[in-house]
């Protein structure tokens, strides 16, 4: 085989190689514009739950109160179910944690995070420290 030959043959394998290592990128798609459509039976509908900020804190707490051990047995169904609860209780203060300071705020969204996290990343202790340190919170509130 020739020095040339060779050349060839190692730029067709890079070219290759090329190929296949640029074919498996993954796609983002945007899911605002997202044309995926759900079946009628996985819609779930949750209220947005309203009272003082101090209710809906302690709503949070009795939802998140076995959360920990939901995704520890690997219940997922039901895990999922109380971290929908706890995102509409969510948006059911957020009109009233405006007048909080910013450190609250981020405090709360942080033991939010923290629900949301124990279940998507199924780390049971997520739930646990949320349910450690939100009382905590309320307190200072």
């Amino acid at each position: 085989m020739t020095l040339c030959q060779q050349s060839r043959i190692r730029t067709l394998l890079f070219a290759g190689a090329c190929v296949i290592a640029l074919s498996s990128c993954a796609t983002t798609i945007n899911s605002a514009y997202s044309t995926a459509t759900t079946s009628p039976g996985s819609i779930t509908t949750t209220t947005i739950p309203t009272g003082s900020l101090v209710d809906l804190l302690k709503q949070m707490l009795i939802t998140g109160a076995e959360l920990g051990n939901d995704v520890a047995e690997g219940n997922s169904a039901s895990a999922k179910a109380k971290v929908a609860d706890i995102k509409a209780i969510w948006i059911g203060a957020s009109s009233q944690i405006e007048s909080l300071s910013k450190e609250t705020i981020a405090d709360l969204q942080r033991m939010v995070d923290l629900f949301i996290s124990s279940v998507e990343r199924k780390r049971p202790a997520d739930a646990d420290k949320a349910m450690r340190y939100l009382p905590l919170i309320m307190a200072s509130l």
